[in-house]
């Protein structure tokens, strides 16, 4: 698949427009979950408190915000689209893939193997020990975020933003935009604690974004954080540009997310700082970006060499 190298004049007005639309869309996804994350942390809690979920009572604000934003993504994804004039999922690039099985499994094995890979060295070279016990439970939890992300973060990223943003840019640029606002957006979800303090109120959420904001001005982090997160946005759109489908680009996410969070609950450091090759987690730093990076290379044979190639 060629990439287009020229906008047209006449295709400008109608690029901005449509981008300006996203941002717009964005925007306001950011502003309904910040104002969904408190009901959603009173819900949580009041199922606690009656016996329901009893473990929700020890779960962070800072993740009930996380998942209102993802809520108003999902809830607010329709009406954009029928305000961009979208039909159905062939306006966005995508069709049907005869090989999707195949793709969301040669996707999986080529990030979650790379992944392993770099575990054993990491144990191999005394970095990490196993911890005591095997967290069945929490693994449990590993496996359907694994799912849940993939699955919801691809149709929304790679099927409709870069999408979107394909149908009138060249792809290179529309896939360096749709990388970037990847990054962007899950740089923007520090781990940690909540920093707000007293009790949740209707406007706490919004307490989050300046802490969440203010990581851009620590370059070690930026460096670390950012350019990882802008490669595997990277390598996901081109997985979906070069087959016209979502499966290996869900395959790929799956096994990142299911290799990385699986490995930190299975071992625990032996040293206090890998810096510069990895930071707070396996998913900061320089070992991260080569680790990344590596899948890459099975992931194009298998989209260049592999089975129906000559389809694509």
């Amino acid at each position: 698949m060629g990439l287009r190298s020229v906008v047209s004049p006449e295709k400008l007005w109608p690029t901005v427009r449509e981008f300006g639309k996203i941002i717009f869309y964005l925007i306001v996804t950011v502003l309904v979950g910040t104002l969904l994350a408190p009901p959603l942390y009173w819900g949580g809690q009041g199922l606690a408190h009656h016996g329901i979920l009893p473990w929700l009572a020890q779960v962070d604000f800072r993740r009930f915000f996380h998942r209102g934003i993802l809520i108003a993504a999902l809830a607010l994804l329709w009406p954009v689209a029928r305000w961009l004039k979208i039909s159905n999922v062939r306006a966005l690039g995508l069709a049907p893939n005869a090989r999707y099985g195949r793709d969301l499994a040669a996707g999986f094995g080529c990030s979650f193997l790379t992944v392993a890979l770099l575990g054993v060295v990491l144990l191999r070279a005394d970095l990490v020990d196993w911890n005591a016990g095997v967290p069945w439970k929490a693994l449990g939890n590993v496996a359907i975020s694994a799912v849940v992300v993939s699955l919801v973060e691809e149709w929304l990223f790679r099927g409709a933003i870069l999408g979107l943003l394909a149908r009138t840019l060249p792809e290179g640029v529309a896939l360096a935009f749709a990388s970037a606002l990847f990054s962007v957006v899950h740089f923007l979800r520090p781990p940690g604690p909540s920093p707000v303090t007293g009790g949740i109120r209707w406007f706490s959420g919004f307490a989050l974004i300046p802490d969440a904001v203010s990581r851009f001005r620590e370059p070690s982090l930026v460096l670390g954080g950012f350019v990882t997160l802008f490669c595997i946005g990277w390598i996901l759109g081109w997985s979906r540009l070069r087959t016209r489908s979502l499966a290996m680009a869900m395959g790929l996410h799956a096994g990142w997310v299911l290799g990385v969070m699986s490995f930190e609950k299975l071992t625990h450091r032996t040293v206090e700082s890998m810096a510069p090759w990895f930071g707070a987690d396996l998913s900061t730093g320089l070992g991260a970006v080569m680790t990344v990076l590596a899948a890459w290379a099975p992931a194009w044979a298998w989209v260049n060499l592999g089975p129906g190639r000559k389809d694509r």
